[in-house]
């Protein structure tokens, strides 16, 4: 009879775990990942613009490079309709303060030859 439940377990397809998270879906743990990215972007936004108004050049480079890598950990999350529209905006400023930021770099550069 052994055999018997052995033959007819090797026939079962085998489960195999696709993807998952070890935390329920829908649990209301609070703001989605997105959220929390987006809120660090800001943070570095407002980290870029101290070290602008103290003209720490190094610093601005630096504040610049992690704001872009943190958007580009947000463009490979998945997004609502939420997201998607957050990550646009935050894209959208970001391409507009680096416009500004490589203006005011240029100028002062142009002061100090003169």
């Amino acid at each position: 009879m052994s055999t018997t439940d052995l033959s007819a377990t090797a026939r079962r397809p085998a489960l195999r775990l696709v993807a998952s998270t070890l935390r329920p879906r829908g649990s209301g743990e609070g703001a989605p990942e997105w959220r929390r990215v987006a809120a660090a972007v800001l943070a570095c936004t407002r980290e870029l613009g101290r070290h602008l108004m103290q003209q720490r050049w190094g610093r601005v480079n630096e504040a610049m490079e992690e704001r872009r890598e943190l958007l580009v950990l947000m463009q490979r999350m998945y997004l609502d309709a939420d997201g998607r529209r957050c990550l646009l905006s935050l894209e959208q400023a970001t391409h507009e303060s680096e416009i500004a930021i490589d203006t005011m770099t240029a100028s002062l550069r142009r002061a100090q030859r003169s």
